[in-house]
């Protein structure tokens, strides 16, 4: 969600009436690759704690004798998910979180933001690109289609470009972004995404 490069399975014991605070039997890190979306992740995830907890287990009275407390000062806070969760503010997020976030939030739920009033999804994102000096950046929101890459560039925070190749409007089936193009575009108004009046699930 926040583009961490490493996770992990930590075992531990159990303490009464606590949460997540007994000594840790055993633990093993994962590495998260750029292009690893949440599924992918999730089955590996899987697969290496059941690894490590027949191991554990195997070995459970040398574990025990070897448990080291919990550090304290490494815990992270984790928030509960929301529906909020996958509502885009474009002028406080860079492509590189958003895209982050969607590769977290894949095949759970869709990024989100309006258009005319209307919610859309966003289906497809694309890994952002270099931009180079001679392209222009857009203020946050605002959207151009790309007619090379068949894809929507959206202005984001700090000057970024996030790629879009498939949407969701509210009412509508998912479209890639050039029919999207050519069937709203081009009798829009306004070019600018803006942030939801409500959140719905995807």
């Amino acid at each position: 969600m926040r583009g961490d490069t490493t996770t992990g399975v930590s075992i531990m014991k159990i303490q009464p009436h606590h949460f997540d605070v007994g000594d840790i039997l055993a633990q093993r890190e994962l590495p998260i690759r750029s292009d690893m979306f949440m599924p992918e992740l999730h089955s590996a995830l899987s697969h290496l704690g059941a690894e490590l907890l027949l191991d554990t287990i195997n070995n459970l009275k040398e574990q025990l004798a070897n448990a080291t407390p919990q550090d304290e000062t490494l815990a992270s806070f984790a928030p509960k998910i929301t529906s909020r969760i996958t509502e885009i503010v474009w002028s406080e997020q860079t492509a590189l979180e958003l895209y982050a976030r969607y590769r977290a939030l894949y095949g759970f739920k869709c990024l989100t933001t309006s258009f005319v009033d209307k919610q859309v999804q966003l289906i497809e994102v694309q890994k952002p690109l270099d931009q180079s000096p001679s392209q222009s950046p857009l203020p946050p929101g605002q959207f151009t289609f790309h007619r090379g890459r068949r894809s929507l560039m959206i202005g984001c925070a700090e000057d970024t470009l996030l790629e879009v190749t498939q949407i969701r409007l509210e009412g509508k089936k998912t479209m890639s972004a050039q029919d999207f193009n050519n069937g709203f575009l081009k009798r829009a108004a306004s070019l600018q995404f803006k942030r939801n009046k409500h959140v719905a699930c995807c």
